[in-house]
């Protein structure tokens, strides 16, 4: 097998695995959600194990269901935030849509007030 190869087994299934991480922190089971995204129990488990590359619209349903951007599920740092931070982020910038530079600005100093007061 050439590095190549090794190289997509081992993005498949860390790819498999974020899957299953974000799917188990939410407290689904592979039943439920796979059939929550439109495909049965064992295709999920053959995603989540680096068998079987999902489709792309299967990884957007992923991301949809799971409430959580596409890029999570290829981000395999988990030293750089964990589970609970990378869903406050996602709150966070979903929060923040829209808004113009001056009242991001006046947001972030609300939070430092209130974060003061604790």
């Amino acid at each position: 097998m050439d590095n190549t190869q090794t190289t997509i087994g081992y993005y498949k299934r860390k790819i498999g695995e974020n899957i299953a991480k974000y799917r188990k922190a939410k407290g689904l089971s592979q039943k439920e959600f796979a059939k929550s995204i439109g495909i049965n129990a064992q295709t999920l488990s053959c995603i989540e194990t680096g068998i079987n590359n999902p489709s792309f619209i299967v990884m957007l349903k992923i991301a949809q269901e799971l409430n959580i951007p596409l890029a999570y599920m290829f981000t395999f740092d988990d030293k750089i935030y964990n589970i609970e931070d990378k869903e406050l982020l996602f709150m966070a910038s979903e929060a923040f849509k829209g808004l113009s530079y001056e009242q991001r600005k006046i947001a972030f100093k609300l939070i430092d007030c209130f974060k003061n007061e604790l």
